[in-house]
């Protein structure tokens, strides 16, 4: 059994779980210090979250997987193995959890696992000083996220070549659309769906994601995590939508 304890660390964020849960997760491209904590360094070109890894790219294609998730539950916790630059046979665990506070949403990540270092005092103490620098880079990510967000309207229609035989809503594709919903339920993103008048298949999604400029996000999670629409019973037109007014 180790004798290193867990590092934890926690920091505070104006903003609902949802948003918190999506800025870390979909969102880290654009706030983790690649420059200074990364593999590439200053031939990084991003990090993301793709088909449960955690994934660094340089700019001249190189990839470097950081780790591989274990636990997807927006908006509550996220948790994935962590071996940025180490093989993965010598990972730790990264947990993070948010939890909904008076003040916005308390976000606390749990490492641990320093075993496979070869030093793993040293590897704790070394973390212990970069993890409150990553992390205050999210939390200044969530404070310009604030209150922006993307809105778009997604019009699904059923494709010509779809082969479906009777009722749209009876073909055994429609679940995939119905459990894209409730993904997207899950993390908060939907605001409302539903069919559109009478016509059969037809009908309406609206999407609202935190942040400015995530329609290329949208047009992603649209055609690519739908499967009903990647496996071709729909089509889908994804139309930004400006919203001026709430209730």
């Amino acid at each position: 059994m180790s004798t290193v304890p867990p590092l934890r660390r926690e920091v505070l964020v104006r903003a609902a779980p949802a948003v918190a849960f999506d800025v870390f997760t979909g969102g880290i491209g654009r706030w983790w210090p690649l420059a200074d904590h990364g593999v590439y360094h200053d031939r990084a070109a991003t990090v993301a979250f793709e088909d449960g890894l955690l994934v660094e790219r340089s700019v001249t294609g190189e990839e470097s997987v950081w780790g591989t998730v274990s636990r997807w539950d927006p908006p509550d916790a996220v948790a994935f193995s962590w071996h940025p630059g180490r093989p993965a046979d010598a990972a730790g665990l990264v947990e993070v959890s948010f939890a909904a506070v008076d003040d916005g949403t308390l976000v606390t990540l749990r490492h641990s696992g320093w075993e496979p270092y070869a030093d793993p005092a040293a590897a704790r103490a070394e973390y212990d000083h970069g993890w409150p620098v990553v992390l205050g880079r999210f939390g200044d990510e969530v404070a310009r996220t604030g209150d922006a967000a993307t809105w778009a309207l997604l019009m699904h229609r059923p494709a010509r070549d779809a082969g479906v035989e009777g009722r749209i809503f009876d073909d055994p594709r429609f679940r995939e659309h119905v459990a894209f919903l409730g993904r997207m339920r899950a993390a908060g993103h939907l605001v409302a769906a539903g069919p559109l008048g009478d016509a059969d298949g037809e009908g309406v999604t609206v999407l609202r994601l935190p942040g400015a400029d995530r329609h290329a996000d949208i047009v992603r999670l649209a055609t690519e995590d739908d499967l009903s629409v990647a496996d071709g019973l729909f089509t889908v037109a994804v139309r930004p939508w400006r919203v001026t007014l709430t209730g």
